[in-house]
């Protein structure tokens, strides 16, 4: 039954999923060293994801505002701790504001004759419209799904710039269950479709993909942060990784050390992609696709995360796994 008398609804369910206004202390990004107008407070906007009453993840879909662009130019998914307490990824502010959760976007998307940066959520690579925004936006929550130790939810996500009109329409899922061991799982499942005709998304290792940003107090410790790689893959220079369809961050948050695997999907258009890494508690995938009119474009990750170690053994099982799944399901 909803709760009529609590903001959005509620689930009668061991999961359940709760749509509400969440109040955010901007200032907390501010004193972890945001070099972006950040102080006082701010209303964002959100869902959360609840397992047994606990908060696993949060996806923030503010609204953009011109008075307040940084804190509201994305659409991005924090993962949260094992109790429900806190995220233990970055939001707005501290170092590069830009990198939030769980994220998506390349730094040279190409709209017809213009480039667009939507890493970093600038209008243009060069002059005037690098001080304008790109923004993600929420048009609508297509779905939202309950089933035992399963809740997922579907947005419809506008890709746009100051002065262009929507140039992507994406739809992004987010589905999260546990795992065995008491691991936590979510898949990330983005469909992209272009609105002003081909589309090309491109960047580079760091600078584009489907990445995830821990929390900005790794900043603070990066000396702890460990990284797992598979035994198959090369590193190359300027912390990028090579053959790897995985890569395992394991940080230090909150005095708790996590593990956090982020992992590609085999089908992946681009085949395997290039994976990047910054002991800031920066990782995750980079490829280069394009958009083509009347074709969709789905690129799916999964992302997994732990109290408990997480070894290249475990991580290599956790991926066959992943692709059996995907490989049956196609």
């Amino acid at each position: 039954m909803q709760d009529k008398s609590s903001p959005g609804f509620s689930v009668t369910s061991s999961m359940s999923v709760t749509y509400a206004l969440f109040l955010a202390a901007a200032m907390l990004a501010a004193a972890c060293g945001a070099s972006e107008p950040t102080d006082g407070f701010t209303f964002e906007q959100g869902l959360d994801v609840q397992l047994d009453g606990r908060i696993w993840l949060r996806t923030v879909t503010t609204p953009f505002d011109a008075e307040n662009p940084e804190l509201t130019y994305k659409v991005y998914t924090h993962l949260y701790d094992f109790e429900g307490a806190f995220p233990i990824t970055k939001g707005a502010g501290g170092k590069y504001s830009h990198h939030r959760g769980l994220f998506i976007g390349w730094n040279h998307t190409h709209v017809g004759d213009r480039v667009v940066d939507t890493w970093h959520m600038r209008a243009g690579r060069e002059g005037a419209l690098r001080d304008a925004y790109a923004q993600q936006q929420l048009v609508e929550w297509v779905a939202m799904e309950v089933q035992e130790n399963r809740a997922s939810h579907t947005a419809r996500i506008h890709w746009m710039a100051d002065d262009l009109e929507p140039f992507i329409e994406e739809e992004r899922t987010i589905i999260a269950y546990p795992g065995d061991n008491g691991i936590r799982v979510v898949d990330f499942i983005s469909i992209l479709t272009p609105l002003a005709g081909p589309i090309q998304l491109r960047g580079d290792a760091h600078h584009a993909g489907m990445q995830v940003r821990m929390s900005n107090e790794v900043v603070d410790t990066e000396h702890d942060t460990e990284f797992i790689l598979p035994e198959y893959a090369v590193e190359l220079d300027n912390d990028i990784v090579g053959k790897a369809w995985w890569l395992c961050g394991s940080m230090v948050v909150g005095g708790k050390r996590y593990w956090v695997l982020h992992l590609t999907a085999p089908d992946l258009v681009t085949g395997q992609p290039q994976y990047s890494t910054r002991p800031y508690g920066r990782f995750g995938a980079f490829f280069e696709p394009d958009l083509t009119p009347d074709t969709p474009l789905c690129l799916a990750f999964r992302v997994i995360w732990s109290e408990s170690p997480l070894d290249r053994e475990r991580c290599e099982a956790l991926y066959q796994q992943y692709k059996q799944e995907t490989e049956s399901a196609s």
